[in-house]
């Protein structure tokens, strides 16, 4: 009998056509959306979704469902109760966003000291300003939130610029690219001397609103904060206090506590804060780094062994 796997996310007829020439034994479906799908979710094995649309009423029409692969790293909507109940195997994208979210990240502390947006605003005005210098990124102290596939890769890049690499993760260990590590609970350590600071943590009951005015005064005075992580591990409030004061000399952020930012968000309009959507991990090559997760997992899955590329420990939630 052919594994049954429905897509409940848009793919092009180009990746359809690939899939369904490289497994032959597998019957799938494709559509747009869960509320699409629905038709299909009774026979479905197999499903793969963005994570944000599993609910238990999804999962209740789904009666012989055994996997879902969610293609992004999120899973933090999830109803992790009910999907261990069912023993229902999960697994996410995590680790392609590497890529573009380094990026971004090198891009923001780029932008900060060479001063990109106000050379940009004086080409507008035709303002031949030389009084406000550039600055360098050798020899400055990248603090990262986060030591996995993101922060590693941004660690990396860090030091084809020859800064100071210093990661935070849960425990302190040891990790390759980072010259020095912090566990959680002594991080005091690593945000005194942090001249920019990257959040690239997932979001976990531990993580949520870490990031509060207590945090925000362990920072070195003058220190940058980029976030890119969750934008629930911050309480913006106390970012902008912070912002305002000086304490942190500019933040780039791409993820908030409500998204879309409404429109009345004081973020929005603070000189020190620059706003991105959500794109840090946005790239034409996205879809295609989430599959081959899948395809090398949907081998696993036919062939009935056990370990899994990125299985979500749904005790953990991540």
């Amino acid at each position: 009998m052919k594994t049954n796997v429905v897509f409940a996310v848009n793919q092009t007829e180009d990746r359809q056509k690939q899939l369904i020439n490289e497994f032959h034994d597998v019957q799938f479906s494709f559509f747009s959306s869960m509320k699409e799908a629905e038709e299909k979710l009774e026979t479905a094995d197999v499903l793969l979704t963005f994570g944000e649309d599993i609910g238990v009423s999804v999962l209740n029409r789904a009666k012989q469902l055994k996997w879902i692969h969610v293609l992004s790293a999120g899973v933090e909507k999830m109803p992790f109760s009910e999907l261990t109940k069912r023993n229902i195997l999960v697994s996410n994208s995590r680790g392609i966003h590497a890529i573009p979210m380094s990026e971004h990240a090198i891009w923001a502390m780029l932008d900060d000291v060479k001063k990109a947006s106000i050379y940009k605003g004086a080409q507008k005005k035709k303002d031949w300003v030389r009084s406000i210098k550039p600055n360098e990124l050798t020899d400055a102290t990248v603090v990262i939130l986060g030591t996995g596939a993101i922060g590693t890769m941004i660690a990396e890049r860090a030091r084809v610029f020859s800064m100071k690499t210093v990661g935070v993760n849960t425990d302190g260990r040891a990790v390759a690219a980072f010259d020095q590590t912090y566990s959680l609970s002594e991080w005091k350590q690593a945000l005194q001397q942090a001249d920019y600071v990257i959040n690239v943590l997932p979001q976990t009951p531990q993580t949520e609103e870490l990031l509060n005015e207590d945090a925000f005064s362990l920072i070195k005075e003058g220190a940058v904060f980029i976030n890119l992580g969750r934008g629930k591990s911050v309480v913006e409030n106390a970012l902008l206090h912070a912002v305002e004061l000086g304490k942190v000399r500019h933040a780039y952020l791409d993820v908030f506590q409500q998204e879309p930012l409404p429109v009345d968000s004081p973020l929005w309009h603070h000189e020190a804060i620059t706003i991105t959507p959500h794109i840090s991990a946005a790239t034409a090559f996205y879809m295609q780094r989430a599959l081959e997760i899948f395809n090398k997992n949907l081998v696993v899955f036919q062939q009935k062994k056990t370990i899994y590329t990125n299985e979500v420990q749904l005790n953990k939630g991540y």
